[in-house]
């Protein structure tokens, strides 16, 4: 670390002069002036190259789904008798 205040270094990427101090350490390690800096979030700590928590809630109030009832499901028309179901598939 240079201990003078009028200390001098060059970016590692642009490759200008500029003073140590103002140069920061990027997250490869690299000495880059303000310009350069992409600050704490570059390609490799970026949000979307870690990993999201995908942890499931296990206190869920009511597992079950509503009954039919309070979703407006009628079932009317539903056929039980399984007889006349086989006997139209086999005249198609």
């Amino acid at each position: 670390m240079a201990s003078n205040k009028h200390a001098l270094a060059i970016c590692d990427i642009c490759g200008f002069q500029y003073k140590h101090r103002e140069l920061r350490k990027n997250s490869y390690g690299l000495l880059v002036c303000p310009t350069d800096y992409e600050g704490r979030f570059d390609l490799k700590n970026h949000p979307q190259n870690k990993a999201p928590n995908v942890l499931d809630n296990p206190a869920i109030k009511d597992p079950r789904p509503p009954n039919n009832a309070e979703r407006n499901v009628v079932w009317n028309f539903a056929n039980t008798n399984w007889e006349d179901e086989t006997s139209n598939w086999n005249n198609v």
